[in-house]
């Protein structure tokens, strides 16, 4: 019985303490709550508008990048308009080459022969013209003065002929430098179509990583409409949080009371329970 009482007693001791502790915690959490809810409030508005001042920042730099890329963009496809110019008129040019070609080879130099022929042809003839106004003119009292050329006719035929002696060679040689500049442009028409490809591929590259920052232009537009609205909003979220937390703190309180209540009814009956108890006898 002894051990009993000492034990309901402990107990509401125990009641009675851990309610004023609780009590005291919610009290002091009250005060803090309601004392820090106006610098908490300040700063969650402060980040949110530094978080919304970086995503108006972002959303220039990606705009003065998109223009970039645009620009770049524009530049690479002209070279693309080009390069393929280039290529189609080196293209186009070598059945004129071929023509040079085969004109100075053939037509040119053929003309040469066929004309030194008719020169050797017209020699014959303008030494006989030259042998026959020789002796006509060489009669005793002719009247027409000695024919005495300082180049006769046929000497001079004869030089003309030998004038052209070197052009079948050099129409070669000139045949054979369009042969090999043709060679040449060929290798450069392949070059410039392979450059054109190269940036055909590049200017395909610019225009995907156009639509990806065009993502992140969106992106970055619904964070900041979404920052903005927090921002706005977060007064009244800590204010609700706070009042919320003030609820249990209160709710808390109400039920130390009744942790209270128990102890000092422990303690009651304790005392009580003294009074009925009777004396213990001495030994």
């Amino acid at each position: 019985m002894v051990h009993s009482m000492k034990l309901n007693r402990l107990i509401g001791i125990l009641f009675i303490a851990a309610a004023v502790a609780g009590t005291i915690f919610s009290l002091f959490g009250l005060f803090e709550v309601w004392y820090y809810r106006p610098v908490l409030t300040q700063n969650v508005v402060e980040n949110l508008a530094l978080l919304d001042q970086t995503l108006k920042s972002t959303q220039d730099g990606l705009a003065i990048v998109d223009q970039a890329v645009q620009t770049i963009g524009e530049q690479v496809a002209s070279l693309q308009i080009g390069t393929e110019a280039l290529a189609k008129a080196m293209h186009d040019s070598s059945p004129v080459l071929d023509s040079l070609s085969s004109l100075a080879a053939k037509d040119l130099s053929g003309a040469v022969t066929s004309a030194q022929t008719a020169l050797t042809s017209a020699q014959s003839s303008a030494l006989l013209i030259d042998n026959i106004l020789g002796t006509l003119t060489s009669i005793p009292f002719s009247p027409v003065a000695k024919y005495n050329p300082e180049v006769p006719l046929h000497i001079a035929l004869a030089k003309v002929s030998s004038s052209l002696d070197g052009l079948p060679t050099s129409l070669a040689a000139i045949s054979s430098s369009i042969s090999a500049s043709k060679a040449n442009l060929d290798v450069v028409e392949q070059q410039v179509s392979k450059m054109s490809e190269t940036v055909k591929g590049a200017s395909d590259n610019l225009g995907k990583a156009q639509e990806v920052i065009h993502q992140y232009q969106d992106v970055t537009s619904q964070l900041e409409k979404r920052s903005a609205a927090a921002q706005k909003a977060a007064p009244a979220w800590i204010t609700g949080a706070a009042w919320f937390i003030t609820f249990l703190l209160i709710w808390f309180i109400i039920a130390q009371l009744g942790l209270t209540v128990q102890g000092l009814a422990l303690l009651r009956e304790q005392s009580a329970a003294k009074q009925i108890a009777p004396p213990e006898s001495s030994g």
